[in-house]
């Protein structure tokens, strides 16, 4: 296998894997973590990870960071476009790679972003047709998620203290909430920075591994395994992992409703 796996460790022990590099969750901006990292405490030339959508403020910490790049970071996987105006202002050169969680649905889109970015990961919303179509019309490869807690929402406001308040509950940074007319499931996390929903069951993707692309995106954020050597090792020969959804690989996202009265 041709193709880089960018790998979110989670809270399991980091063990040196050759077909991987880790993804850093960048301490103080990213939402929705169990273990984020100081840039100062990570390997050097290592990816990092900002999936927080900033405001000024976060714009002017994370250029303090700005320093310690030269040493410190290989990559950075980010989903604010102001992060890529702050490298280019500081002449900073690094690997980018642009994860718009919801965001790269087309190549139209994902060329488009090419033109200022090294790679871009694919949305998770499109079904493996469409990434199909796609793969063949980028002008750079580009690369996928193929495991993890598929995210459906992030909001900045503390949705689930909200929600522990207005129900009487006891107040948990993280919960499953079942939508009432739907009876949907959703893993809901919160932290300072916010809150993010996820489908409870963790999508396996590795359908999608014989695509030739640049990065595949293994996210454990949420999957607390015993070694993460022996998981990739299973991951990577196919071996059955319980509680998984193929997400929307199989079925189209509805992104419209049919007018009324019609379908």
């Amino acid at each position: 296998m041709k193709s880089k796996i960018l790998l979110i460790p989670g809270e399991n022990t980091l063990e040196k894997v050759s077909c991987c590099d880790f993804l850093f969750p960048l301490d103080g901006f990213c939402v929705g973590m169990d273990r984020t990292f100081s840039l100062e405490n990570i390997p050097d030339h290592s990816y990092i990870y900002v999936n927080r959508l900033l405001d000024s403020r976060g714009i002017e910490e994370f250029v303090k960071l700005l320093p310690l790049f030269s040493k410190k970071v290989k990559g950075i996987v980010f989903e604010d476009l102001g992060i890529l105006n702050v490298l280019k202002e500081n002449s900073i050169t690094v690997e980018t790679i642009f994860y718009g969680t919801h965001g790269v649905c087309s190549s139209y889109t994902a060329n488009s972003l090419l033109n200022d970015v090294d790679t871009v990961i694919l949305s998770n919303d499109i079904t493996k047709e469409e990434i199909d179509e796609i793969l063949e019309r980028v002008t750079k490869n580009v690369g996928l998620m193929i495991f993890g807690h598929l995210p459906y929402m992030y909001s900045r406001r503390t949705l689930l203290t909200n929600y522990s308040e207005h129900f009487k509950l006891e107040k948990k940074k993280k919960r499953i909430v079942k939508e009432q007319f739907s009876k949907q499931e959703f893993l809901v996390v919160e932290d300072e920075f916010g809150t993010m929903f996820y489908d409870p069951l963790v999508f396996d993707g590795r359908v999608l591994l014989n695509k030739d692309v640049s990065y595949f995106l293994v996210d454990l954020r949420f999957e607390h395994v015993s070694s993460i050597k022996q998981f990739m090792q299973d991951f990577l020969t196919g071996n059955t992992i319980p509680n998984t959804t193929d997400g929307f690989l199989y079925r189209k996202t509805i992104y419209r409703l049919p007018p009324k009265g019609g379908v």
